[in-house]
């Protein structure tokens, strides 16, 4: 033990290069989660090349979150509408994702995969298409099944200051996708 009067003992080199890379780590990650949101649309030269040094990083740790969903000017939102027609009874109508879908997170699930529609290669859409009503039939233990893509755009500033609700009936568009039978599928 050291007395009051001595002077404290250096650190180890080996715990001083500990604390170095773990200040280093802590300055890249706080920029890292820094430049994700900002690098969206419109924004500077400098906050895109240090989102571009950052990109690897937050991808591997799935923290390059999908900000432009959010801000500043979030876009369209896709839903699948769907039908699904069984033998032995009524028709069963439901849109993916549904309002009644808890928890949260559950929903938000299964609103990006409503979202990866048009991501889709094209020589891809009609197997993704199958795949949806495949589940859905399953689910519903339909016959057939009829999907429906919904483009739900949301209203500019002037439409919101005149009154124009976000669930306004000509804020969405549909675009049929097929009818699947689901003996085939």
């Amino acid at each position: 033990m050291n007395s009051p009067d001595a002077p404290p003992t250096p650190r180890p080199k080996r715990q001083k290069v500990a604390l170095l890379l773990v200040n280093c780590w802590l300055v890249y990650h706080l920029v890292a989660v820094v430049a994700a949101p900002s690098s969206v649309s419109p924004s500077s030269e400098l906050i895109r090349t240090a989102w571009q040094g950052c990109r690897p990083y937050l991808q591997l740790l799935y923290l390059n979150h999908g900000y432009h969903f959010f801000a500043p000017e979030p876009s369209s939102s896709t839903l699948v509408a769907y039908t699904a027609e069984t033998e032995e009874g009524p028709s069963i109508v439901g849109r993916i994702p549904s309002r009644q879908i808890w928890p949260r997170l559950l929903y938000h699930r299964h609103f990006m995969l409503t979202e990866f529609l048009n991501f889709a290669p094209d020589d891809m859409r009609e197997k993704w298409y199958q795949s949806y009503a495949r589940h859905l039939g399953y689910k519903h233990n339909a016959d057939r099944i009829s999907l429906t893509r919904v483009t739900h755009y949301l209203p500019t500033m002037e439409m919101v200051r005149d009154g124009v609700t976000l669930d306004a009936a000509d804020s969405f568009a549909e675009e049929p996708l097929g009818m699947f039978e689901c003996d085939e599928l």
